[in-house]
């Protein structure tokens, strides 16, 4: 097993939870989480046979490891292929504004 990695959770507006994780190359987004917004008919599989780039990270989830997947910005980009590019764009607006300002602070 790997590294287990601590996720901070964020509401986005249509209601639904997103959980972010901040590595040294940048955020990640649980894909479940990017699915649920923009493409509810997308599951990890179906993203994995149409070749969009997913990391694989342990999280401790309710006391009990848990392996899951996650995409970078490029990842989640890439789904402007599959689904409107303006929901992508507006869900990635709203990573910029609201969650990214919160990591860079931690940078500074």
């Amino acid at each position: 097993m790997g590294r287990i990695w601590t996720y901070w959770e964020f509401d986005h507006p249509l209601g639904s939870m997103v959980r972010v994780i901040s590595t040294p190359l940048g955020l990640e987004i649980f894909a479940e989480d990017v699915f649920n917004i923009v493409a509810a008919e997308l599951n990890n599989e179906k993203v994995v046979l149409m070749n969009i780039h997913s990391q694989e990270r342990y999280v401790v989830i309710q006391e009990e490891v848990v392996k899951i997947k996650t995409l970078n910005f490029t990842a989640i980009n890439s789904l402007k292929t599959i689904v409107k590019a303006d929901l992508i764009n507006n869900f990635l607006h709203w990573v910029r504004i609201t969650i990214r300002p919160i990591f860079q602070k931690q940078y500074l």
